[in-house]
């Protein structure tokens, strides 16, 4: 069945919203839907952007160049995703399909397929689908696309090596949920965490590797990165921490120092002296202006640090 031909018929009508969700999406079928929607309409797409995925040719992160144009349209990434689903309205299909000439039979060569058309007012567990769905997603913008960008072509020359994403640092197996949602880093210089990473604990001070080894159990992590590569993946995945995607959303408008440990202080929810929030807000941003240091900046007007997230 031409699943593909289904879902241009059910975009070129849609009147009020689209989700789009898969894993795999490449740029040409992207373009083939969105020219036939409606661009005053609410656009949402949801997949993975995994380097070695892109690497070998199954996604194009450059749908993100199409989407960006639509007014109502946004990106997001989610690192654990598997789902194909897509709505338009209220009109669903769901099943095995990516967004993929091979998959949804536009090529001479289709995958064998299952997609199921459901109405989703009729279905319950959809709508509490879409509601988990946006769980530790990652909202897709320019800075986060050329941080993308830059660790692809990082990744490009040592692809030869054919890095396992299935044996990932051995640390993550000692991570449980409640761990990973209540984390915040515990070391206070992130440029030790690569040393620590790369079982260089010689160079290291007793606590400062303990500190190292218990962040970095929250993280999946490939074995054998380079050092850019080590902090791509660190960036990327600390954005994905519930705790930290809160701040990431504060800081949108800048703050003050002691308004984030005010807010951090909040959103912990437990009874902490305000010193040990001012030591881990500390830590959190010296993270932030580390990793990530396209995404945030920090000024001192006054004597008074603010920190802020570029736009």
């Amino acid at each position: 069945m031409n699943f593909g031909n289904q879902l241009k018929n059910l975009c070129e009508k849609a009147e009020n919203e689209i989700i789009l969700v898969a894993p795999f999406i490449k740029k040409s079928i992207f373009q083939e839907l969105l020219k036939l929607t409606n661009p005053e309409i609410k656009i949402t797409c949801v997949t993975r952007w995994r380097i070695e995925e892109i690497l070998m040719g199954v996604s194009d992160i450059e749908i993100w160049e199409s989407i960006k144009f639509f007014p109502q349209a946004s990106l997001w990434l989610k690192n654990n995703l598997h789902a194909k689903y897509y709505r338009v309205d209220k009109n669903c299909l769901i099943g095995s399909a990516n967004l993929t000439a091979n998959a949804l039979n536009w090529s001479n060569n289709p995958n064998f397929e299952l997609m199921i058309a459901v109405n989703s007012d009729d279905d319950d567990e959809l709508k509490q689908f879409e509601h988990q769905l946006f769980d530790n997603c990652i909202k897709v913008d320019q800075i986060l696309f050329n941080l993308y960008q830059s660790a692809i072509v990082e990744q490009k020359e040592l692809f030869s090596l054919k890095l396992d994403i299935n044996n990932m640092y051995e640390l993550n197996k000692n991570a449980n949920q409640d761990t990973i949602k209540n984390w915040l880093p515990t070391l206070r210089n992130p440029e030790d965490l690569y040393l620590a990473y790369r079982n260089e604990y010689d160079k290291l001070t007793n606590i400062t590797f303990e500190n190292a080894i218990i962040d970095l159990s929250v993280f999946a992590l490939p074995q054998n990165l380079s050092k850019t590569l080590f902090n791509f993946y660190i960036g990327i995945q600390l954005l994905e921490k519930p705790i930290i995607q809160e701040i990431d959303n504060f800081v949108t408008t800048p703050r003050r120092f002691g308004e984030v440990c005010d807010y951090l202080n909040k959103i912990k929810g437990e009874k902490i002296d305000y010193v040990n929030i001012k030591i881990q807000w500390q830590t959190l941003m010296r993270w932030f202006l580390y990793f990530l240091p396209s995404r945030y900046g920090l000024s001192v007007p006054n004597y008074s640090e603010v920190f802020y997230k570029y736009q």
